[in-house]
């Protein structure tokens, strides 16, 4: 629990290598990577054969490893900071979706992870962005974040809007993140000719999405999907202080954990922190 997290060091193990100082202020990445199998060798470090978790920060202390701590700069807050692992999940999603300048987006789903991609998309040069979430206080915050149109999927009609924001030729790149099959399909058949679709979420069970092979081969369609990548860390880390992550906050003190946990059933915060 709490693996979105950052802190302040409170003690260095005595074997510690690296410019790390008591009072320095952290994020933290839950996954530790090896650095020595075949994947990490071969700059794939996010398929690692021997990773090891840490158990999360929802705690007064927690233990990591030197390597899982990334110092913020003076301009970065704790709070901010909790952003870095979700930010370079969204990082490398928009990495793998290779974004031209100028390309149409599409984003379903507006929780953090949705609405860090389309941000890092808009500094990508995202010329349109359209964003489908059936909460309204997300959709409003879309809004507010940057983009064009927002969709309510319960009550509109996702294909027949997105057609036309798209001048009826679908979207450039279009980013999954809900875990919903069904929508994962769905963005296949809205991708335009040589469009991306990227599978952000996870999704339950070893199920298939029904892929329709000939309209992909017909269009050129490319599908990729998103593992956590701890080469994105490093970027996330110079992106923070670009993005804006205030009005995605919620923030409780520790002692109302209980009510951040109710707040998150509710669903309409976008991103919900416990702070000491």
């Amino acid at each position: 629990m709490g693996h979105e997290a950052s802190g302040i060091i409170v003690k260095i193990g005595k074997d510690v290598q690296g410019n790390f100082k008591v009072g320095q202020h952290v994020a933290m990445n839950l996954r530790n990577p090896c650095g020595k199998c075949y994947y990490c060798l071969n700059d794939m470090a996010h398929f690692c054969e021997r990773f090891s978790n840490h158990p999360g920060a929802m705690a007064e202390y927690a233990a990591y490893k030197p390597e899982a701590l990334f110092p913020l700069p003076d301009d970065v807050s704790l709070e901010t900071g909790a952003f870095l692992e979700p930010a370079s999940i969204a990082v490398h999603a928009v990495d793998n979706a290779h974004m031209k300048i100028g390309d149409t987006v599409l984003i379903t789903g507006g929780g953090s992870i949705g609405l860090l991609i389309m941000q890092i998309a808009l500094h990508y040069g995202a010329s349109k962005v359209l964003v489908s979430d059936p909460i309204a206080e997300k959709r409003q915050l879309a809004l507010q974040l940057g983009a064009d149109v927002v969709v309510d999927p319960l009550k509109e009609n996702l294909l027949e809007v997105s057609r036309k924001f798209t001048d009826g030729r679908g979207f450039n790149v279009s980013f999954e993140t809900t875990g919903i099959l069904a929508i994962a399909r769905q963005l296949i058949l809205l991708a335009e000719c040589s469009g991306t679709v990227v599978w952000v979420a996870t999704y339950q069970g070893n199920r298939d999405v029904g892929v329709p092979i000939t309209y992909t081969h017909t269009k050129e369609i490319t599908i990729r999907n998103v593992c956590p990548s701890p080469y994105a860390d490093y970027k996330a880390l110079k992106m923070l202080s670009k993005l804006d992550l205030k009005p995605m906050m919620t923030v409780f003190p520790l002692q109302d954990a209980l009510k951040a946990f109710e707040a998150h059933k509710i669903g309409k915060n976008v991103k919900i922190l416990l702070k000491p």
